[in-house]
């Protein structure tokens, strides 16, 4: 049995989506197979590891049954609160610049344009 954090992580791998259908297919063609089913070595032959089919079996089974798969990548809101904790640290980020700033006073450096020594002589 896997570990549930590999579990996890599977579940919620950017390439999630692609896995379960890559699994649906596998399952597919050795359920029209000579054996009639599809069994854990067949997709650990097919390249799956221990998490990945604890994972993804059931989304596959579903997709096969053409029911909803279950899976999500992000949970509602997710995006929209990344956006704001975001937009939170350049504010921050933006108002320690200003007091950083504000206590220097910074000013360009002044330059004097002194005669040449071969026209003082």
């Amino acid at each position: 049995m896997p570990s549930p954090s590999l579990v996890h992580a599977a579940r919620r791998a950017p390439d999630a989506c692609r896995h379960v259908f890559r699994m649906a297919r596998v399952m597919a063609d050795r359920k029209n197979g000579p054996e009639g089913a599809c069994t854990v070595v067949h997709l650990f032959q097919a390249g799956f590891t221990e998490a990945q089919v604890a994972a993804y079996r059931d989304p596959a089974r579903a997709l096969l049954q053409g029911l909803p798969l279950g899976l999500k990548t992000d949970p509602p809101g997710r995006r929209e609160a990344e956006a704001a904790v975001e937009a939170v640290r350049e504010i921050r980020f933006a108002r320690v610049a200003e007091r950083y700033l504000a206590g220097r006073a910074w000013a360009p450096p002044v330059v004097q344009e002194s005669a040449a020594p071969e026209a003082m002589s």
